[in-house]
């Protein structure tokens, strides 16, 4: 946000189906300055964003993010991918343009992302609530929405994928040893073998 003179200022701002332009805010209105993806736009299908919302076992609400295929038929089971932001406290999974989550959908993955407990977004009680846990309640959170979303008949559970990043890489690796649901695994930049 850069705040100009007379009440106006420039912003980035973005969707779930659209990546950053530029605009001007000008008292309460809002004019985009840019349009530097409407061509790439107008020759893409995206996925279809849609809030996620499930229990973890020990009753916690999760909440994040589904993409799923912008061919998706209701009843069908997809092949879905379990993607784990870093952090956590310093992350969350929100509703902004995310080409990852993009390129999955468009090749026939449903995307899970839920917020799990220690995330960003959802309080200090939801931050707070892994204190001294060892990445026990990030598991169930992370497994209830794997839970959720083959339940719902979304997710084939024969062909379930998991990774992440930094946290969600540490994450990955947990819970692989001790869930063997899923068929393939990417932990990047996370640190495993951890030594007491």
């Amino acid at each position: 946000l850069d705040i100009g003179r007379d009440d106006a200022a420039t912003l980035l701002m973005a969707s779930d189906s659209a990546p950053p332009e530029v605009y001007a805010l000008e008292g309460s209105t809002l004019r985009r300055l840019t349009h530097q993806n409407d061509a790439w736009l107008a020759d893409v299908q995206l996925g279809i964003t849609e809030e996620l919302s499930s229990r973890s076992k020990d009753g916690w609400e999760v909440h994040g993010i589904m993409v799923k295929p912008a061919s998706y038929v209701a009843g069908r089971k997809y092949p879905t991918l379990l993607r784990i932001h870093g952090g956590p406290s310093c992350c969350q999974d929100s509703h902004a343009f995310n080409i990852e989550r993009e390129l999955f959908a468009a090749n026939g993955y449903v995307v899970l992302a839920p917020n799990y407990r220690g995330s960003r977004g959802r309080g200090a009680a939801h931050q707070r609530a892994i204190a001294g846990d060892d990445k026990q309640k990030e598991v169930l959170d992370l497994l209830g929405a794997v839970d959720y979303a083959v339940k719902a008949g979304i997710a084939d559970p024969d062909h379930l994928g998991i990774g992440g990043w930094s946290n969600g890489a540490i994450l990955t690796d947990r819970i692989i040893s001790v869930d063997q649901r899923f068929k393939g695994a990417i932990a990047g930049a996370g640190s495993a073998n951890a030594l007491a």
